[in-house]
């Protein structure tokens, strides 16, 4: 792919290197990435706003968009579209400072981002992008029960009744929450990553990883991802987890009722779905989609008690909660 690159370097002699499954070219102490891509030449500006702000909070293994010799993002090359990302790697990782201080810390940093992206933010717009999903997949739904299916298909025919059962208790949650006023500077908008998942310790950030949304929705994810993975005691991680990033950013009611509406909304059975349209290999999405599936009894358990786990009386606080 060293002619897509040239159209962005004029020495392009450099050694291969693959990070987070990614291939790129080490050039000096540089990595440049080719990465194909389907979105618009303004959605790259603004990863590359988004990037270019971090680089100035230090952030220099953030990989940023950059320009072509012909001035632009995006690039042609063999029927296909293009962009080039820059980054230096991170080389060594400050492990002084626990997972939840560190991303406490970054929000706080990322909240001082100057203005909303129009094409990269979801803040306020839970509501409005879950219940588009929900129309998406069914209307997949409905052609799925009219055709002959793969095993995977029909396990999602099967599944899906109760994912719009989920989803409409988190839609339902979501817009009373939207009414409570409980809510501080804390609140304000920050740059989060699609999935939160220690990304913050990686060599490199890329920023198609990275959405402009309130902060709640790294730590509900990180908190979903814990509650998914199979350990003894999820919740001890999580109060961890929590202390250490509420010693650097107090949490509003308004934020706690936010991340419980999002921990109520099946995002990973969403994901998984996805995957499962996208992929060539059914059988392969088939198993992942049953496993994860298999995970909802002890997951809607963790919901259920999910505040008393972490030491909060959700009753006193008038926090409300579903109980399945």
């Amino acid at each position: 792919m060293k002619e897509v690159l040239s159209q962005y370097l004029h020495n392009v002699d450099g050694s291969k290197i693959t990070i987070n499954g990614i291939e790129g070219y080490r050039i000096k102490n540089h990595i440049y990435f080719i990465i194909p891509t389907a979105y618009s030449e303004e959605v790259h500006y603004e990863q590359k706003a988004i990037a270019d702000f971090l680089h100035n909070q230090g952030m220099i293994h953030v990989a940023t968009p950059i320009f072509s010799h012909s001035g632009y993002i995006v690039t042609q090359y063999d029927q296909k579209t293009y962009v080039v990302l820059e980054a230096q790697i991170k080389e060594s990782l400050d492990s002084s400072l626990s997972n939840g201080c560190k991303l406490a810390m970054f929000h706080n940093a990322a909240k001082r981002y100057p203005y909303e992206p129009k094409h990269l933010s979801s803040y306020g717009k839970w509501r409005t992008l879950w219940a588009n999903k929900l129309a998406f997949y069914e209307e997949m739904y409905v052609n799925k029960t009219t055709t002959k299916a793969s095993p995977f298909h029909r396990l999602f025919v099967d599944t899906f009744p109760y994912m719009i059962g989920l989803t409409e208790n988190a839609l339902q949650y979501l817009q009373e929450t939207e009414l409570d006023t409980r809510y501080n500077e804390t609140d304000r908008g920050t740059i989060n990553f699609i999935r939160y998942n220690q990304q913050l310790d990686q060599q490199i950030i890329f920023p198609q990883d990275l959405v402009y949304d309130h902060p709640a929705r790294d730590i509900a994810e990180y908190i979903r991802f814990l509650l998914l993975q199979e350990i003894e005691d999820p919740f001890q991680q999580i109060q961890n987890f929590l202390q250490e990033y509420g010693k650097q950013s107090q949490m509003s009611i308004f934020c706690w009722r936010l991340i419980y509406g999002r921990l109520l909304f099946p995002t990973h059975l969403f994901d998984e779905l996805e995957k499962g349209f996208q992929s060539h290999n059914l059988e392969y999405s088939y198993k992942q989609f049953k496993e994860i599936l298999k995970k909802q009894t002890i997951y809607e358990k963790y919901i259920k008690s999910f505040f008393g786990e972490i030491g909060m009386d959700a009753a006193s606080l008038q926090i409300p909660i579903i109980d399945w």
